[in-house]
């Protein structure tokens, strides 16, 4: 990934050596303030991240030589007046030469040199600023955000000491670093409330988990005052929350009561339903004996589909009870790629039988939606979709994937004419509305909002959404047979050539 750097001019530090060495005391006092003015750099952007390691460990080696030199600048500019820095500047200045340093140490490496020094710099910046980092779970990660922090510490230094360059005596030169100190010292404090908020919100959350387990190991099922916060889902249901340490409990406690029970077995015997509907009434239906294996092929996709939509459900309502929270919001993924391929696959057999006729426009189409539904399979895995701000881009991805399903719309209206367009589409208004209807009561949390406790294990709207979904699959079904049945009537009359 790149990411944008403001450019810069340096003379070699020989070359300026030489010229000072030379030059006249008029030049030499006009060559200072050159090199005060030449030596500010300015800082590189930091707006985006690097994902690759690789990527990383170049932009620490980057920054590492941009140390050198800038931390080269101050000493010149200051070198005489250091023994009057503050201690809370020292303290900046002295983690700032110490990674320089080490990290020296690990520079003449052929050979993994980058990681290295990525290494050592994230372990020196732990000592003093750990809270800083704590929160970051790779060495890319740590070594991005230490990069940042050294560059805010750099930023704040050479911006105050540019400030009074021109001031011309050592006494305005120490008003300077006095500022630089107020600075940091305040940047200090607003680093230091953030790590101390952070670090208060982890041990609560901490502390929140070890009593729900042990709540859950008392009583068995908890309330939902009692569920740390990662966990707190829907506040209208209030009580029969299970909570464990274990996978084998979670699985476990699928026979036993709860508020998941009828999550749970309503796509049990869903997918049952759904095996027994492709395996044994579908290849008693009429169109199965007329269909190619193409046909065959995107029906089974369809079933496929199906079935792997209740599974994936199955497992994040049996699993979403463990007590990890990276676990379980993996789990919650799982839930997001059995939904992107449902929606996916339902497309795909409107399409194939739109253009049953046109190969050309049918993949076209089918292509498109595929590529949108690998995209819902993979994207829920990454940490930047799943970010709390990324909630417009989730949204507005879904509603796309569910558009390609009416792309085909405007080139239907075009060349068949809107009444047949209608027509075509008929058939699966019942299961879009079915699903239409599910998801807006699973939004509103309709009817648990009206009376809470009431619905906390029947009733609620995600019972209501499941069974939506079983309808939507079922009313899909039948409209996939109707579009079928339409289509090998079209290939009668419109494309007899067709190998069937």
């Amino acid at each position: 990934m790149a990411c944008g750097a403001s450019s810069m001019t340096a003379q070699s530090p020989e070359a300026e050596a030489f010229a000072s060495a030379t030059a006249t005391p008029d030049e030499n006092t006009g060559m200072l303030r050159d090199r005060r003015r030449h030596s500010f750099h300015a800082s590189r952007k930091l707006s985006c991240d690097y994902q690759d390691a690789d990527a990383v460990f170049i932009r620490v080696e980057l920054f590492l030589s941009e140390l050198e030199r800038r931390m080269h600048w101050i000493e010149q500019y200051r070198k005489s007046h250091m023994v009057q820095v503050d201690a809370s500047l020292k303290r900046g200045y002295a983690t700032l030469e110490a990674v320089r340093d080490q990290c020296s140490l690990a520079s003449g490496e052929l050979m993994g040199s980058g990681k290295k020094r990525a290494k050592i710099l994230v372990e020196t910046l732990e000592d003093g600023y750990n809270e800083a980092l704590v929160t970051k779970e790779t060495l890319e990660q740590k070594a991005q955000a230490g990069v940042r922090l050294m560059e805010s510490f750099l930023v704040e230094l050479e911006s105050k000491v540019h400030a009074v360059r021109d001031r011309g005596i050592y006494g305005t030169i120490d008003d300077g670093w006095k500022a630089v100190d107020s600075g940091l010292v305040h940047a200090r404090e607003i680093v230091d409330e953030g790590m101390e908020r952070a670090r208060h919100a982890r041990d609560t959350l901490r502390d929140t988990i070890e009593e729900a387990i042990r709540l859950a190991k008392e009583k068995r099922l908890i309330n939902y005052d009692e569920l740390p916060h990662p966990w707190r889902v829907n506040p209208h249901i209030l009580n029969g929350y299970r909570f464990t340490t274990s996978k084998v409990e979670c699985v476990s406690s699928i026979f036993a009561f709860s508020n998941e029970m009828f999550n749970i077995w309503s796509h049990v015997i869903g997918l049952i339903i759904v095996l027994a509907i492709a395996f044994y009434f579908y290849p008693l239906h009429t169109n199965f004996h007329l269909s190619s294996k193409s046909d065959v092929t995107i029906a089974a996709v369809f079933f496929f589909a199906a079935c792997k939509c209740l599974v994936c459900s199955t497992i994040w309502h049996t699993m979403n009870s463990i007590a990890s929270q990276p676990l379980m919001e993996r789990f919650a993924c799982v839930d997001y790629t059995g939904i992107s391929m449902l929606v996916a696959a339902s497309i795909v057999t409107t399409e194939y039988t739109a253009f049953y006729c046109e190969p050309f426009s049918r993949w076209v189409y089918i292509l498109l939606t595929m590529s949108f539904g690998i995209g819902g399979i993979i994207l829920p895995w990454h940490p930047t979709f799943n970010r709390h701000d990324m909630a417009w881009a989730r949204v507005g991805f879904y509603v796309t994937l569910a558009l390609t399903g009416f792309s085909p719309i405007a080139q239907l209206i075009y060349t068949r004419g809107f009444s047949w367009t209608m027509y075509f589409y008929a058939p699966v208004m019942k299961s879009i509305m079915v699903y239409f209807i599910g998801a807006c009561v699973y939004a509103s949390k309709v009817p648990e909002r009206w009376k809470p406790g009431l619905f906390d294990y029947v009733g609620g709207s995600h019972n209501i959404w499941h069974l939506a979904v079983l309808g939507g699959i079922f009313f899909h079904y039948h409209a996939m047979q109707d579009l079928f049945a339409g289509a090998f009537q079209r290939a009668l009359g419109e494309c007899p050539n067709m190998t069937m």
